[in-house]
């Protein structure tokens, strides 16, 4: 269920970076530099519309340059969509410049995801003196025609776009079309219907003349024609807004939703590969010898949590080698003088005593206030994991498959990349983030626990034995009884195993409805539960030894930070240390 869940979730996250461009904040009109310093004098631009609809146009553009500050130029930029012709994306081409007369260098890039075309017309190493320089520009713009029905057809264009950041004194704009028109209707700003005049209506030359604009002030004209539009070569089946999305190639969104199919399909075949079946858990009155509760928990879930090192030290304590003893705020470990040789003793419970050094009668006293103390659990903690790991491996009951921990590495780095495609859009063709996504979604399992290594033969037939044994710990006496009145110390003897599966609350309630008592407390917690009741002691219990290796831990991991924060002739100073402030 939880690589289930997990992958819902990565699937959802991943949709929604995808499809952001497509749902994101569209740029309008409002286009170009706050606060522009130079103006255009005088506007002037030819627009000479064929009957196949290609229209050739030619903008001479008087650019007033103040004294300061500097500039190396003007941009000019294409909206490449029209909200009047959603299948069609613009493009200028047989692109021209001059300044002065004389040609001059610009760089063409695209911005927005894609949406605008931009000419950058300058040198970067140059700055132009100030007064008035005019630019050319010349260029081609295919399928301006759009239908009214089968045998009409308008031209509807901004003659002066709207994302122009300068004041405009003058501005005339002729316009040649391919017949005469039947109706044209002129208008001076975003969403107005009026403010100018076009002549020549009824003929094939319209002349427009404007003065005083503000910036940001289109000039549109809508021309209504008696001829049939010609049918753009090429069109796209989605709007405008989805291309930063799936692009502007009905081939090129195929392709890649090819590539992710495959990708997906790559990374289900890895995980399953990972993955192992559940074995049957026959009913296990007892545990598996030779092994301690800590390891019965990874041979299970190949995982070791914070109930291994709980359930160990109890452990120890039922083995006789240790004794438990609460405190105020603090947990004392004491090693029995006279305890059992220790080779009797599973090596990884050996190795929790012996680096917590509890032995031949001494003591460790994890302290929530302690940092020295949590330096120590902290450590022991880490050894232990390690030491079931490479117990389970040196044993045979584990060996690496596939990937190993590559294999992890690969799914977070397939994720990654996904999340930067789509957010980044390089492509300006966001859904490319599918095929790593894809990959990263079908080898979510990889992720998990477990999955760099496999049980063998040996470890499965131990996986099952300690699953029957939870199963008999944590299932409901009215479906599987214990026999306590035979041995009433089993319970105290096998509740560090509960602890360690995650049902000592089932098995103290097991005791309870089998021997109408409550659950009796461990010897080896001295007189820090004398008169407790089971129900009460065991979930206290854990809940407060965990909360105390917990708090002794994070007071150890505090004083570091703290430390090598501090300055002064403490610990942590000396250096030049690091800061920072405004700009």
């Amino acid at each position: 269920m939880k690589r289930v869940l997990t992958g819902v979730l990565a699937f959802c996250v991943l949709m929604v970076v995808v499809l952001a461009p497509g749902l994101g904040i569209e740029f309008g009109d409002d286009q170009g530099a706050e606060n522009e310093p130079t103006r255009i004098t005088t506007y002037a631009a030819s627009f000479e519309v064929s009957a196949d609809a290609t229209m050739r146009v030619t903008e001479v553009i008087t650019v007033s340059f103040p004294d300061s500050p500097a500039r190396r130029g003007i941009f000019r930029f294409f909206d490449r969509r029209d909200p009047n012709a959603p299948g069609l994306r613009r493009e200028p081409r047989d692109i021209g410049v001059t300044r002065d007369g004389a040609p001059e260098p610009y760089a063409e890039y695209d911005e927005s995801n894609g949406r605008y075309s931009v000419l950058r017309i300058g040198r970067e190493s140059r700055t132009l003196p100030p007064g008035e320089h005019i630019y050319v520009i010349t260029y081609v713009m295919d399928d301006v025609l759009l239908p009214v029905d089968d045998t009409d057809s308008r031209f509807y264009w901004n003659l002066i776009p709207g994302g122009w950041g300068q004041a405009i004194d003058e501005a005339t704009l002729r316009v040649e079309l391919p017949a005469d028109t039947t109706s044209v209707r002129c208008a001076v700003g975003a969403g107005s219907v009026s403010g100018c005049t076009a002549e020549g209506q009824g003929t094939r030359s319209l002349v427009i003349t404007v003065s005083g604009l503000a910036p940001r002030t289109p000039v549109s004209v809508s021309a209504e024609l008696p001829m049939a539009a010609p049918e753009p070569p090429h069109t796209i089946w989605w709007a405008g807004r989805w291309d930063p999305v799936l692009g502007t190639s009905l081939l090129g969104l195929l392709a890649v939703l090819g590539l992710a199919v495959a990708a997906g399909y790559a990374g289900v075949r890895l995980s399953r590969g990972a993955h192992e079946v559940t074995p049957g858990y026959p009913l296990m009155y007892s545990p598996p010898e030779g092994i301690g509760p800590a390891q019965a928990q990874y041979i299970l879930t190949e995982g070791v949590d914070r109930n291994a090192f709980v359930s160990t030290m109890m452990y120890a304590g039922e083995l006789g080698l240790v004794e438990l003893q609460r405190g105020d705020q603090r947990w004392t470990m004491t090693g029995v003088a006279d305890a059992p040789a220790r080779p009797t003793t599973d090596p990884v419970t050996q190795g929790v005593l012996d680096g917590l050094g509890v032995n031949g009668g001494r003591s460790f006293v994890a302290d929530r206030k302690m940092p020295d103390t949590g330096l120590v659990l902290q450590s022991a903690i880490a050894t232990q994991k390690g030491s079931i790991r490479r117990w389970a491996l040196d044993e045979g009951l584990l060996v690496v498959q596939g990937l190993g921990e590559g294999g992890r590495i690969l799914i977070l780095v397939a994720a990654i990349a996904a999340v930067g495609l789509a957010v980044f859009n390089p492509l300006t063709m966001s859904v490319v983030a599918l095929v790593p996504g894809a990959f990263a979604l079908g080898g979510v399992g990889l992720i998990f626990q477990g999955a760099a290594t496999r049980r063998t033969a040996a470890g499965r037939d131990l996986w099952s034995r300690a699953g029957g044994f939870r199963r008999v710990l944590e299932t409901p006496s009215s479906q599987v009884r214990f026999d306590f009145s035979a041995r009433r110390e089993l319970y105290t003897a096998y509740l560090p195993w509960a602890v360690a599966f995650g049902v000592a609350d089932q098995w103290a309630a097991k005791y309870r409805t089998e021997m109408a008592a409550e659950p009796p407390v461990p010897p080896y917690f001295a007189a820090a539960y004398v008169g407790a009741h089971g129900g009460d002691f065991v979930s206290d219990m854990i809940s407060d030894f965990d909360s105390t290796v917990q708090s002794s831990i994070s007071a150890y991991q505090s004083s570091i930070a703290s430390s090598s924060s501090s300055g002064g002739f403490s610990g942590g100073g000396g250096g030049g240390g690091g800061g920072g402030g405004s700009w």
